[in-house]
This record gives C-alpha cells, sequence and structure tokens, in this order.
C-alpha cells in the first residue's frame, strides 16, 4: 500500500502531479482520502410504475441519446429502457458529458419528473440529476439502494475516473487489505472484519451507518495519532537549570505575596488558583509551558505578568509579546505600574515604528519613527514588552528565562520560536483571548498545561444586547442621541477601514465617522481609530476618547481585544453577521468593564436566517465559554484560533479534533498503551501536521 501512484491505471504524470498538491503520493494515501459526502440512489422503480410528481430511482438500459445546442449547458436527451417500458430522459451539461453514456449500457438513475400540466413532447423528459455507470452496478443487487461518494478532487481527475481508481484498488489482491483490523477499531466498525472491508464501507457503502461507522474508525485513527504526538510533546519539554528548583523553593512563596499586595484590588478566587497553578510550574524540572484563557474581563493579565516578575527577581529577564501597538502599550503601562510598586527596574518597550534606543522613562524610544534596526540590539532590563520587532530584528537579551505570549493566536508558530529561541529554556505562557473549548483544549492543546478564568473582578457583565436588522437599522441614529443624552459614550465598530466600491460591501469605518458626526450634531467631537495610523496619531485618538474630549469612536477590530475604557457605554457593530461569535463577545466585552449596565447593538443590514438566528443567540449567552462550544459547532475552530490557523485545521477527519467522546476514548487509548495502527502508512500525518503547524 505504499505503493506509489504511477502503477494505478488511468493516473499518468499529469494527474499524478496534482494529487501531490494533496500530499497523496501512494496507495495508501489514495484510499484514505474520504469523500465528503454520499448521494442516496433509493431503490429502484419500474419505468410503468413511476409516480407523476416528486423523485425516482430508475434501473435502465440506454437505448439511444442524442445532444442539443453547441456551445455551454447542453441537453442530452436519453431513451431508456426497461422490462415493463421505454421513457425519455434529459440530462443537462457541457457538450462532452453525451460522450460518456454508451448504447445499451446499464445506467441507475436519479430523477425527476417533470412539471405537472406541461404538454406531452421533449420538455415532458424526465430530468436526471445524478447517474451511476454499468461498471458501478456488478455488484449491486437489482432492489437495492445504491450510495455515490462525492470526493474534493483535484481538476485534473473526473470523479468517474477516481471512483474506478478506488475499486481497482479494492480488488486488488493487496495483502494489506486482507489484515484484520485491531481490537480497538473493530469495536467501532459494526462488525468489519478487515481493512478491505473498512475501506470498501468508506467508500462505497451499504447504508449511511456503514459509511459513519467506517469513517468513525479512520477518525478514531487519526485521534490517536494526535494524542500520542501530543503525549511526546509532553514528555520532551526541555528542563530547567539544575539550581532552578532548589533557588525558588524557598522564596517563591514570598515573591507571590508580595506579588499580590502590589495591586490595587483584591483577586478572584479564579484568579488565585491560576497563580498557584504557576507556582507549581516552579517547583517541577521542566520549563513552564501552559495556556491561560479566559472571560472577557476576567482578568488574564494580572496572572499573565507574574512570570515576569518572578524573572526579575531571580535577575534574570521576560519578555512580553503582543500583536499590536495599542496593547502592547497598554501593557507597559501596567506593568511599569506594578514594578514601580514592587521597586523593580521598569520596562521597556519595543513597538513598530520606535527608534529602538532606551529612553529615560525605560521605554525604547519615546515616539521616533524609525526603521527596524539590522544591528544586534542588546536588551539588558528585566522586563521587555513589544510586538512583532521581539522576534523580527536581532534582539538578544542577557539572559531570557520567561516569555508570555498575549493574543497567541495571532503569531505563528516559527514567530513564538524565534523568540523563545532567544533564551535557555525559557518558561512560556500563552494567553488566550477567548475561552477554549474543552475539546479543543484537549486535543491541539493536550501538550500543555491549561489554566482558566471563568469569574470576572467586577460580577457578571451586565449588557443589555439588542439586534437591529433589515428596516430597523433606521433607528440606529435615533439610539446614538439618546445613548450620548444619557451621558454616554460609545464604541462604533466596523468591518473595515474603507469602502470597496463593490454592492453590498463592508461598512467602512472612514464612511461611517462622517456618518455618525451628522447624526449626533457638531457638538458631540467623533474619533476614528483604525490600523492604518501612525503610532502617534492613534494613542492621540484614543486618548481623546479615554479622557471624554470625544464621545464617540468609530473603530475597527483594532479595539477588539485588551483596551480597557471602563466608563464606555455602549458599543455599536456594524455588519455584525460578518463577525464569529467569539470575535463579537470580545468586542462586547469593551463596555461594562466594572460590572455597571452597558448596551451593545448588532446592526445587520439583511441576515439569512442562518446568521439572523446566530445573532438572536448571542445575545441570549453572556457566558464566553458557551460560546466559544456554539462557535465552534457553527464555524469550526478557526475563528476560536485565528485565520493564520484556520486552513490547517481541517485534516482528513475533523471528528479527531472536535468529537468529545472519540478523543477521549483515544486518550485514553494511548495512557493504555494499547495503540495499534492500521495498515498501510502511519495513521493521522494530516491531523498530527495540523497540531505541530499551530503549536
Amino acid at each position: 500500500m505504499l505503493a506509489p501512484l504511477e502503477g494505478v491505471r488511468g493516473l499518468g504524470p499529469k494527474r499524478i502531479a496534482a494529487w501531490a498538491t494533496f500530499d497523496i503520493a501512494t496507495l495508501a494515501d489514495l484510499l484514505r482520502w474520504p469523500p465528503r459526502r454520499h448521494v442516496r440512489f433509493a431503490p429502484p422503480t419500474a419505468i410503468a410504475a413511476l409516480p407523476a410528481t416528486g423523485e425516482a430511482t430508475l434501473r435502465v438500459h440506454l437505448v439511444r441519446k442524442q445532444a442539443s445546442g453547441r456551445r455551454g449547458i447542453v441537453a442530452t436527451r436519453l431513451t431508456v429502457a426497461d422490462a415493463s417500458g421505454e421513457l425519455g430522459c434529459v440530462v443537462f451539461g457541457p457538450r462532452w458529458l453525451a460522450s460518456a453514456f454508451e448504447r445499451h449500457e446499464e445506467l441507475l438513475l436519479r430523477a425527476s419528473a417533470p412539471p405537472p400540466g406541461e404538454a406531452r413532447g421533449e420538455r415532458s423528459d424526465w430530468i436526471v440529476r445524478g447517474w451511476l455507470h454499468a461498471e458501478e452496478l456488478a455488484t449491486l443487487p437489482a432492489a437495492a439502494a445504491a450510495y455515490q461518494p462525492h470526493y474534493e478532487l483535484p481538476d485534473e481527475v473526473a470523479p468517474r475516473l477516481h471512483r474506478r481508481c478506488l475499486r481497482a484498488l479494492l480488488a486488488a489482491p493487496l495483502e494489506e487489505l486482507a489484515a484484520p483490523l485491531p481490537a480497538a477499531v473493530r469495536a467501532r466498525s459494526g462488525g468489519l472484519a478487515t481493512l478491505r472491508d473498512l475501506f470498501t464501507a468508506l467508500h462505497f457503502p451499504r447504508d449511511e451507518a456503514e459509511a459513519a461507522a467506517a469513517r468513525r474508525c479512520f477518525a478514531f485513527e487519526e485521534a490517536v495519532a494526535i494524542q500520542e504526538r501530543l503525549a511526546i510533546g509532553r514528555a520532551a519539554r526541555p528542563l530547567r537549570p539544575l539550581a532552578a528548583g532548589e533557588e525558588l523553593r524557598g522564596t517563591i512563596g514570598r515573591w507571590l505575596a508580595d506579588y499580590l499586595a502590589a495591586w490595587p484590588e483584591p483577586c478572584t478566587a479564579d484568579q488565585l488558583r491560576a497563580l498557584d497553578e504557576l507556582v507549581g510550574d516552579y517547583g517541577r524540572p521542566q520549563a513552564m509551558a501552559r495556556v491561560l484563557s479566559g472571560e472577557v474581563g476576567s482578568g488574564k493579565t494580572r496572572v499573565a505578568l507574574f512570570p515576569l516578575v518572578v524573572a526579575a527577581r531571580r535577575g534574570r529577564q521576560g519578555a512580553l509579546l503582543a500583536p499590536t501597538e495599542l496593547l502592547a502599550r497598554q501593557h507597559h503601562a501596567t506593568l511599569s505600574r506594578l514594578a514601580d510598586a514592587l521597586r523593580l527596574p521598569p520596562p521597556q518597550l519595543l513597538v513598530a515604528g520606535e527608534s529602538g534606543e532606551p529612553g529615560a522613562s525605560g521605554a525604547i524610544g519615546a515616539a521616533t519613527p524609525a526603521r527596524p534596526s539590522r544591528r544586534r540590539t542588546a536588551i539588558d532590563a528585566p522586563f521587555v514588552v513589544g510586538t512583532h520587532r521581539l522576534f523580527a530584528e536581532p534582539l538578544s537579551f542577557r539572559d531570557l528565562a520567561a516569555v508570555v505570549i498575549d493574543e497567541q493566536h495571532k503569531f505563528g508558530v516559527r514567530q513564538r520560536g524565534r523568540l523563545l529561541d532567544k533564551g535557555t529554556t525559557p518558561d512560556l505562557l500563552l494567553v488566550s483571548a477567548t475561552p477554549i473549548p474543552r475539546t479543543l483544549a484537549q486535543t491541539l492543546l493536550g501538550h500543555l498545561d491549561r489554566s482558566q478564568l471563568r469569574v470576572r473582578p467586577f460580577g457578571p457583565l451586565r449588557i443589555d444586547c439588542e439586534l437591529l436588522a433589515g428596516e430597523r437599522r433606521r433607528e440606529l441614529g435615533a439610539q446614538l442621541c439618546a445613548e450620548l443624552a444619557a451621558g454616554g459614550k460609545i464604541f462604533v465598530v466596523c468591518p473595515a477601514i474603507a469602502a470597496s466600491g463593490q454592492p453590498g460591501g463592508r461598512a467602512a469605518a472612514e464612511r461611517v465617522a462622517p456618518w455618525v458626526a451628522r447624526e449626533v450634531g457638531g457638538a458631540t467631537p467623533v474619533a476614528l481609530l483604525h490600523g492604518r495610523l501612525d503610532g502617534a496619531e492613534k494613542r492621540a485618538r484614543l486618548a481623546d476618547f479615554a479622557e471624554g474630549r470625544a464621545r464617540v469612536l468609530v473603530a475597527t477590530v483594532v479595539i477588539e481585544v485588551g483596551l480597557d475604557i471602563p466608563d464606555a457605554t455602549m458599543v455599536v457593530v456594524l455588519d455584525a453577521d460578518r463577525f464569529g461569535l467569539a470575535q463579537l463577545h470580545q468586542i462586547r466585552g469593551r463596555v461594562g468593564r466594572r460590572g455597571e449596565r452597558a448596551r451593545c447593538l448588532l446592526v445587520s443590514q439583511e441576515p439569512s436566517p442562518a446568521a439572523h438566528e446566530r445573532l438572536l443567540e448571542f445575545g441570549r449567552l453572556d457566558d464566553g465559554f458557551a460560546l466559544a462550544e456554539l462557535d465552534l459547532r457553527l464555524r469550526g475552530p478557526g475563528e476560536l484560533l485565528g485565520t493564520r490557523q484556520h486552513g490547517v485545521l481541517a485534516g482528513l477527519y475533523p471528528e479527531a479534533l472536535l468529537d468529545p467522546e472519540l478523543v477521549e476514548a483515544a486518550r485514553e487509548a494511548v495512557a493504555a498503551g494499547a495503540r495499534k495502527s492500521l495498515p498501510g502508512h502511519p495513521f493521522g500525518a494530516s491531523a498530527v501536521a495540523s497540531t505541530e503547524a499551530i503549536w
């Protein structure tokens, strides 16, 4: 089964090269490529017994055919017959399609009756929706239903050719195909005995249950492979220097007490538990490798800064990586206050467009634009907070001992690796902006320790959510004016910066800001914030809003995470149906930050019925973990983990990542050491590659 595709009849060099773009190079790869779906052909009906309306399946012989038309979609008329009579049918498709049907061949047709009341003639022919050819009917009993597999295929490979190749491989005397299934797989197979049976059920099942059982077997093997890879990752964590554990044993508790006393408000129980988990990590021989996720506004920053303080207390260094300049500056300000309270040196700041030289305040550059330096810059401060420049430039650290990465899904694994490589086995804390569903945490995060924050320091969110869809969008101007009259402060979030010029394009901040200014009147200043502004302009406009000089901020999703404006009272999301639930929850979390009642308006022009229901469900739920689970079901993991990772998450069997029962069974199999792969090649290659590409 590990033989290359060159031996498969019908696959020449061009088609083999096309399959290579799908990472398919061997017979096993081809057999393991699963159908996206199966189309059912019901048990056949005799021509004489056809109903007047609806669909039916016909098992017939082709008497004659005739194609009409020269270009584009051509109508090919088929005259077919069975023992009870003769019938006219029509197939619509490209002109070459007529050559696919041969006179006297047996066909299985899935067809629709002509519209009622039409005159007899060509337009009264039954319309063919799908068909199977003679070679696909050889083993199908005359009265049985059939299932036609549909695949994602290279353009160079026709569906009929692919099915023919699969049937030829399954009929070949390959020794591996006769191998019995391992017990753990057989238990899920619904009675299938050999690998040949399993592949046949995957591609050409006798019924839906057999197809589902076969797919579940392959997904289970892929899930086991993922869990094995994660177990290896856990075991391969780098070890701390031998003296580190002894050094911290008597001091880490005192440092934690000092750290807690440096904050103005007490910690929540969740924050204390998470900090205790971090303290426990310092007692282990392996370096910290932990992910911190939590509810919006749950105080993740208070937990995340502790490893940096520990590094500084030890005379070493810590680095905090953030995806945006706004967030980096906010973290820098928080860490500066914390360092002052703990009598530690101030942190340095390194963001895009800065000079890179230490300033008097401890920041690297105040606001001097500069190109990234090509000469190596030495970082000597105990803390540094920065954006992509932390790993994009030739920086060197004196002794990097801790790395904290905020909004970790915004960074690729190589980017994170370049920063980690600047130290010797540094502790790593990844901070997730959104709650992570349990199933996803057990798969993609299975090799990391996990901490979760559910409780907000200022109590539950008290945000009233309302949907303005269709004609109700006209109410938006009046609602903005009413909120401002009541003394409120408003975010207006747009999905785009500039108008695209396309009909039905996304709401653009540069167009929305003047409209808002007209609606609320010239006496109310309106600020505009987006990613194309330079750093100084961003800071100035955000300061205007934070300090009350502007009471409306029209912005893009640059304000999505981390921005803390405690007195903001309303957030308006334009084209809300274009956002995922997790992202909407982050945006909603920009208001009501101190437990006060606030409002969220979701504005949508013409949402589809599914999008309309999704937005209503969002308004009913304020639990970020429940929304994350719902978003996972509706949109897949890309929304939760970022578009950078979305493409590699599909795998061949997404159930291996997302099905709770399957994931748990795979974890148990790995823990018991009872795994035995099916013959062919290592299972789970695509999913294992996916986890490595992400984490």
